[in-house]
C-alpha cells in the first residue's frame, strides 16, 4: 500500500553525488542545512523532504488511533516510506534503462475511461480534485506513473505469474465455504460519502457524517440525503446506489462494514482513506448459478492480479540486491 501511494507522487530525478569544494569554515560561521539525506540508491538519494510528504499523507488517510504510542507508530511508518522511496528510486533508474515512455495521449485515454466508469464531467472531476487538495496537472501526473509501472509490469513480471486451474478450483472452495458460513456471497447497498481534503483532519466531516446518520435513523429517506449531500460524483445522482458487489471490489474498511451490516441497518461513519462514510445494505444476494462461469472469471482475476503484486514485489528485491543502498538514518 505504501508503495502504491509512494507511486503517486512527483518526486525530483536522480540528484548526482559530488563531492563539495573543500572551505575553511570558523567556530563563528552559520552552518545551514537545506536537505537531509536520508539514503543513497547508486546515484539517486532519497530526502527528507520526500519523506515527509509522505508521513503528512498516510497520517491524513490513517490516523493514528488513540491509546497507541503515536511516536513508535510514526518511526515505523517512517522506515517503510523510506524503503518504498528507495524502491521508486529503483523504478525510476529502470524506467530510464527500458527507455520506458508513457505519451500525453495514453493518459489522456486513461483519464477518459476513468471519467466514463465513474459516470464524472469535467467540472465533477475538478470538484473532486479539489477536495482532495489535486490539481488535474497533478493527477495526470499520477496517472502517468501508474501507466509507467503498467508497463514495467508488462515487461519484467507478467511472464512470472501462472494462475492455474487448481488454483482457481481451490479458491472457489475457500470462498464458497465463507459464502455458506454467512448465507450470501455478495451485497446491494448504498452509501454517502464526506470527502476529507489533504490537510484536514476531517473531524467537521465526520460531524456531518453523525448528524446526517441520526436523521436517517429517525427516518429520512438515504437517497434523498445521499443525493443532497455525497461528495461521491460516481453515485450521488443514484441516491448513493452502489449496486451489488462481492468481496475484493472495495476498500477493506468499507468492505468489512458492508458485509457484517445487517440488511436496512444504517453503518457508520466508516472512515477510508477517501473519507467518512455511512452505509446501508439493502440486500445481501446469494451466488446465482447462472453467474457461475462469470464468478470464477472474477476469481480467476483476481488471483492473477494477487500474484502479480506478490511478483512484483520479488522483482523489486532482485532490484535491491543489485543496487548499492546506504540509509541515513
Amino acid at each position: 500500500m505504501f508503495l502504491d501511494v509512494v507511486l503517486a507522487i512527483a518526486v525530483a530525478g536522480p540528484v548526482p553525488l559530488q563531492a563539495a569544494p573543500a572551505a575553511s569554515i570558523s567556530p563563528a560561521d552559520e552552518v545551514i542545512v537545506v536537505e537531509r539525506i536520508v539514503a543513497v540508491v547508486d546515484r539517486a538519494v532519497v530526502l527528507q523532504s520526500e519523506v515527509d510528504a509522505v508521513v503528512e499523507q498516510i497520517e491524513q488517510a490513517m490516523p493514528i488511533p488513540a491509546g497507541v504510542d503515536k511516536d513508535a507508530v510514526r518511526r515505523e511508518r517512517r522506515a517503510q516510506i523510506v524503503d518504498t522511496l528507495i524502491a521508486e528510486k529503483l523504478i525510476e533508474a529502470e524506467v530510464r534503462k527500458l527507455r520506458i515512455d508513457v505519451t500525453d495521449a495514453e493518459v489522456d485515454r486513461a483519464l477518459a475511461a476513468l471519467m466514463r466508469e465513474n459516470n464524472l464531467t469535467d467540472d465533477s472531476l475538478a470538484m473532486a480534485l479539489g477536495r482532495q487538495g489535486m490539481t488535474l496537472i497533478e493527477f495526470k501526473e499520477q496517472k502517468k506513473k501508474e501507466l509507467t509501472k503498467m508497463k514495467i509490469v508488462q515487461l519484467k513480471v507478467r511472464s512470472r505469474v501462472s494462475v492455474t486451474d487448481e488454483d482457481v478450483k481451490t479458491a472457489k472452495k475457500q470462498q464458497d465455504r465463507s459464502a455458506s458460513l454467512a448465507g450470501f456471497s455478495k451485497v446491494r447497498a448504498r452509501h454517502i460519502l464526506w470527502l476529507v481534503p489533504q490537510g484536514q483532519d476531517g473531524e467537521s466531516q465526520k460531524k456531518k457524517a453523525l448528524d446526517a446518520r441520526v436523521r436517517l435513523e429517525q427516518g429520512a429517506d438515504f437517497a434523498e440525503v445521499a443525493a443532497v449531500e455525497s461528495e461521491d460524483p460516481g453515485s450521488k445522482a443514484r441516491g448513493g446506489d452502489l449496486g451489488v458487489f462481492g468481496r475484493g471490489e472495495m476498500v477493506p474498511e468499507f468492505e468489512r462494514a458492508a458485509f457484517e451490516s445487517p440488511v436496512g441497518k444504517v453503518v457508520g461513519p466508516v472512515r477510508t482513506a477517501f473519507g467518512w462514510h455511512v452505509i446501508r445494505v439493502e440486500e445481501q444476494v446469494k451466488a446465482d448459478a447462472g453467474d457461475a462461469d462469470k464468478a470464477l472469471d472474477e476469481l480467476r482475476n483476481r488471483l492473477f492480479s494477487k500474484e502479480l503484486e506478490t511478483q512484483f514485489e520479488q522483482y523489486l528485491d532482485e532490484l535491491r540486491r543489485d543496487a548499492f543502498i546506504e540509509k541515513r538514518i
